[in-house]
């Protein structure tokens, strides 16, 4: 294999080398962005799903969380808008910790 001048040819190398690291920070660029966008969707599901509980009515602070409800047998089916919003809010930071290990 005859490579010619040597100079040259580590001038082709090195700029392989800069395209390759220019290409890799705008993947991770992209990444970064889809994250972001990842993470305020999430945000903004939830809290469409908080006002939808205020103005339901179905507020976390409101005076029946003390009493005890009618029919046992379906209360445990029965769930208020705060223990679906904790659940939301914790699947949403599971997938933004997943996506942020690049999982």
């Amino acid at each position: 294999m005859l490579i010619g001048d040597l100079n040259e040819f580590k001038q082709q190398q090195l700029g392989k080398v800069e395209k390759r690291k220019k290409e890799e920070e705008r993947i991770k660029k992209g990444i970064y962005q889809m994250h972001v966008m990842v993470n305020d969707q999430c945000m903004e599901t939830f809290m469409k799903e908080h006002k939808k509980a205020e103005a339901n009515g179905d507020e976390p602070n409101a005076k029946d969380d003390h009493s005890k409800p009618e029919n046992p047998k379906n209360s445990s089916q029965k769930t208020d808008a705060r223990t679906e919003m904790e659940r939301m809010l914790s699947a949403g930071i599971k997938i933004a910790s997943g996506i942020g290990q690049g999982v």
